[in-house]
């Protein structure tokens, strides 16, 4: 769980401005994460996404254009307003000030896949294991958790905390079975964040 205080951190960076990871637009590795999710992962038609941590919710946007069903959700009220400002009225995406450990019964296993873009590595490692069984609790039986994450950051003061391949299957492997893994070429965004990769993992169980 976060603390009140992680919170208010968020809450305090959209107030000020300080939201240097914010591209302006969708992430640029969006379009291969999503290829892949295709490919490797089976990940249908006009599926239906749960993102947390969803800031201005440009990819969340991009996501919806491209005909996904996108719940987008973000503990700062002022990260979802700006969400609201730019994409309020896109079809498919429905944007809401939440928090993601506090799961509404309509979001049970209700999903086709987790887009998580660095919500990983904003938490501290020991919330880490508690933001995945809330992401699992919202997959429907063989849903994908598809991540864009930071292999390595060298900032002042976390977060963002790196969060590497062996973190990551510490983290899902008993549950998840691996479809696909890779580093994004480019130049990460912000500076402090030195490589990002993608991966996407299948829940165990029935399709």
């Amino acid at each position: 769980m976060q603390s009140q205080d992680e919170k208010n951190l968020w809450q305090e960076r959209w107030q000020k401005g300080q939201t240097g990871w914010d591209q302006g637009g969708a992430h640029p590795g969006l379009r291969l994460l999503i290829a892949h999710a295709r490919r490797e992962g089976a990940l249908p038609e006009q599926a239906r996404f749960y993102s947390a941590g969803c800031g201005s919710a440009h990819s969340e946007a991009e996501l919806a254009r491209q005909g996904y069903r996108v719940k987008a959700v973000d503990v700062s009220p002022s990260a979802i307003k700006k969400a609201k400002e730019l994409y309020g009225d896109r079809t498919g995406l429905e944007l809401s000030h939440s928090d993601l450990f506090r799961i509404e019964e309509c979001d049970i296993k209700s999903y086709d896949a987790i887009y998580d873009r660095a919500m990983l590595c904003a938490l501290a490692p020991e919330n880490r294991p508690a933001y995945i069984e809330a992401m699992k609790a919202r997959l429907g039986a063989g849903g994908l958790f598809c991540a864009i994450l930071f292999r390595a950051v060298k900032v002042q003061f976390h977060p963002p905390y790196p969060v590497d391949e062996q973190e990551v299957w510490r983290l899902l492997s008993k549950d998840f079975v691996l479809c696909y893994a890779a580093t994004l070429p480019g130049t990460p965004v912000p500076a402090g964040i030195k490589e990002e990769w993608i991966c996407i993992w299948r829940l165990r169980g029935a399709l």
